[in-house]
């Protein structure tokens, strides 16, 4: 069944633009079809009860359960081409609760006022896909580009964890600093890694932990997806 994130009004689902374009244009609906409606962080069998104008109906909320226990967020330097899309998009499927872009020493990307914007629209876009697709009940914030030296304290969760080339090895490090009850970050570098310096401040100023993600160094994308997978994994054990 097609699910869409949308607004509840009283006993109405209220879709955006975009969705309703998607519904009546693409899906092909009629009255009287079913949908399923995210809102509120709660899910809902809805029908169509009218096309002119469109009305959904709120038939029954459905008991469910497709979220991490604690939030999650993914630290991300800047990378090239389609690599933060396609990030952004597995990293919402794997489910992260905030996606922060980072500014680091050797980012070779920049983005201009407008690029920003632009490419934030579209990791939001990709986001909402996502999380319709994985039957999720959250969108993740995709937050702007923030700069290691000066990363917002409410950013921060119960644990920070920085995945270090110089930790390669056990992945003990990476295992022992999960735990069910807080809430976790973790910061993956640009291709180029992390400088000894930003990792030293972030241990010291921000109070990260280095941590391995195994034997191999990974693609940014890898390290990301891999880190996120073992993280989702020990939550919900």
């Amino acid at each position: 069944m097609q699910r869409y994130f949308a607004n509840k009004v009283n006993k109405n689902i209220i879709l955006g633009d975009g969705d309703v374009h998607h519904l009546l244009h693409v899906m092909r609906a009629k009255k009287g079809d079913e949908i399923e409606a995210v809102a509120d962080n709660k899910l809902y069998a809805c029908i169509i009860d009218s096309l002119t104008p469109l009305v959904i109906k709120v038939n029954y909320e459905i008991p469910t359960d497709s979220e991490l226990n604690e939030d999650v967020t993914l630290f991300f330097a800047l990378a090239k081409g389609e690599k933060i899309d396609f990030v952004v998009q597995k990293a919402t499927e794997l489910g992260a609760n905030k996606i922060v872009l980072l500014k680091t020493e050797r980012c070779v990307v920049k983005f201009d006022d407008k690029t920003l914007k632009h490419k934030l629209e579209r990791f939001e876009k990709i986001a909402k896909e996502a999380s319709e697709q994985s039957h999720r009940l959250k969108i993740p914030e995709i937050m702007g580009v923030v700069d290691l030296k000066n990363i917002p304290s409410e950013l921060l969760s119960d644990i920070n964890l920085v995945a270090y080339e110089k930790e390669a090895g056990s992945t003990d490090s990476l295992f022992n600093n999960v735990n069910k009850g807080k809430s976790v970050s973790i910061m993956i570098g640009p291709e180029g890694g992390f400088s000894e310096e930003e990792v030293n401040l972030l241990t010291s100023k921000y109070n990260f932990r280095r941590v391995s993600l195994g034997k191999r160094i990974l693609r940014t994308e890898t390290a990301a997806v891999y880190a996120l997978s073992v993280i989702g994994a020990l939550l919900e054990k």
